[in-house]
């Protein structure tokens, strides 16, 4: 089973088309991504003040509670799991109607507390968006939470944002400082960079296990957060990548120091047990029979403890392996 969780975004990038929703979805399924993420408003009051230049167009955005419930069973029948990252309080009805693996947090949310608190009372595992947040604010939200709180999602959006700015050795420090959660990463690196892969791989080895990326149908094609969407293909390409590290540099750890078929064939090369000098029948072995010398033989002995005080049974010439037959 993978140690590891992948997810993609679908924001606004919808930009109130719900076929092409359902097409993000579609595309998700393909990838091998375990889940798919969606940013649910429906009443655009609710979220954004009527005075931001940017209201009429996210209201005409904006699905209705029904059309929700459509996308959320058309996911379902996808095999994909759901993640809810509610903007409005209705949004979060949709954790009584349908199983959701997680409700995220936005960043920009976390001190609406009318919304924490449904948030809270849904009973639903919670990521928290942490990116633009101080530790205090974290550590506040993780108190208010309590055990709810799965996830901390390292990352922020800069469309695009420069994986500098993300400061990922943040991931150490927050594993290190909450070692009960699980450390999360969210790229928005541009589609085009090659960071859009290698920061994951990156944050994989610093200690994220759950992952999410944008999606898009047509890379590079302007639409909301197009600058950090990219096509399944990519997120392919970024679920081989989390599997290579997975399969060979981090290990369960429990299996950390056991060795491979390459390592013990390496160790076995190492010095064995030979004569110094000739040894007759009956002696009886101490330090000045004996020496080490690689003898490109895997029998014999590895330690001259093993021997001292032990008695040939055979003849043994000058450089000739000891082995269990020569002894008693």
């Amino acid at each position: 089973m993978s140690r590891f969780y992948l997810f993609t975004e679908t924001a606004f990038h919808h930009e109130g088309d719900k076929d092409y929703l359902k097409s993000l979805v579609d595309e998700t399924a393909k990838t091998g991504a375990n889940g798919i993420k969606f940013q649910v408003l429906t009443k655009p009051s609710d979220f954004i003040s009527s005075d931001h230049p940017s209201f009429n167009q996210l209201s005409s955005w904006c699905f209705q509670f029904k059309e929700w419930e459509s996308v959320f069973s058309y996911t379902q029948k996808k095999g994909l799991d759901i993640i809810l990252l509610p903007l409005n309080t209705e949004a979060l009805m949709l954790t009584q109607l349908f199983d959701v693996k997680y409700v995220e947090v936005h960043s920009v949310c976390f001190n609406h507390l009318k919304l924490l608190k449904e948030i809270k009372n849904s009973q639903s595992n919670v990521i928290l968006g942490i990116g633009g947040r101080n530790i205090k604010e974290i550590k506040d939200a993780i108190s208010f939470f309590g055990d709810l709180v799965k996830v901390l999602m390292v990352g922020f959006q800069s469309f695009p944002t420069s994986i500098g700015d993300i400061k990922l050795e943040r991931i150490i420090y927050y594993k290190n400082t909450f070692p009960d959660l699980i450390m999360g990463y969210t790229d928005h690196s541009a589609y085009n960079d090659s960071f859009s892969i290698k920061s994951n791989e990156y944050a994989r080895i610093l200690g994220a296990s759950v992952f999410e990326k944008h999606i898009t149908i047509n890379e590079g094609k302007r639409r909301t957060d197009f600058e950090s969407a990219v096509e399944g293909v990519k997120i392919k390409r970024i679920i081989d990548a989390l599997n290579f590290i997975e399969n060979n540099i981090l290990f369960p750890q429990d299996q950390i120091l056991e060795m491979t078929e390459s390592e013990l064939n390496y160790r076995n090369r190492q010095m064995r047990v030979v004569a110094k000098k000739y040894i007759p029948i009956g002696k009886v072995l101490d330090y000045n029979d004996l020496t080490f010398k690689m003898t490109g033989n895997n029998e014999g002995f590895t330690t001259m403890n093993s021997l001292i005080g032990k008695t040939t049974t055979n003849e043994i010439t000058v450089d000739k392996l000891l082995t269990q037959h020569d002894v008693m």
